[in-house]
């Protein structure tokens, strides 16, 4: 699994988050960017060693949200509720090791632990979230439907600032 703890540090750096910037980090780490929104200047998906980055929404606030691991939903098994149930368990596996290679990287010392929400509404299905600088690090499980595949993602974002969905796809 790929370790972005780099990129996260540079992007909780960053006085605004924007597109372009976080274009720029992810560029300078490496990423192969892929235009998928011709409306904007930078591009908005990213590749790197099989993990996807997709920054998402309009500035000048963005959220950049690393797709660490994810699974298909496959139809044709026999028993597709139990073999969700077996996806969200292998995701959920893997969260805590995300999380602590965060916690134990060179992000560490500066994460936050709170006791608020701060999945900004999003329906996870297990998190762990931390403030960084007045930016928001979240690692967590989610699903978003059933087309969709269960994925483990680490998001970064403003603290407070909720950013509107532009609608566009990562794969």
């Amino acid at each position: 699994m790929v370790d972005v703890s780099a990129e996260l540090g540079r992007l909780s750096e960053l006085r605004e988050l924007t597109g372009p910037a976080a274009a720029a980090v992810l560029h300078a780490a490496g990423w192969e960017g892929e235009r998928r929104n011709p409306a904007k200047e930078w591009a908005t998906t990213w590749r790197r060693d099989g993990a996807h980055a997709w920054i998402q929404g309009d500035g000048p606030s963005v959220e950049v949200e690393f797709t660490l691991w994810y699974r298909e939903v496959e139809e044709e098994w026999p028993d597709p509720d139990t073999y969700i149930d077996d996806l969200y368990d292998a995701a959920s596996a893997e969260l805590p090791r995300v999380a602590a290679q965060l916690e134990s990287g060179e992000l560490g010392a500066r994460l936050e632990a709170v006791e608020e929400d701060l999945t900004d509404g999003v329906d996870y299905i297990d998190h762990t979230a931390w403030r960084i600088s007045d930016k928001v690090l979240l690692a967590g499980v989610k699903h978003d439907d059933t087309e969709a595949p269960v994925q483990l993602v680490v998001v970064v974002r403003e603290y407070g600032g909720a950013v509107e969905d532009d609608g566009g796809e990562w794969l």
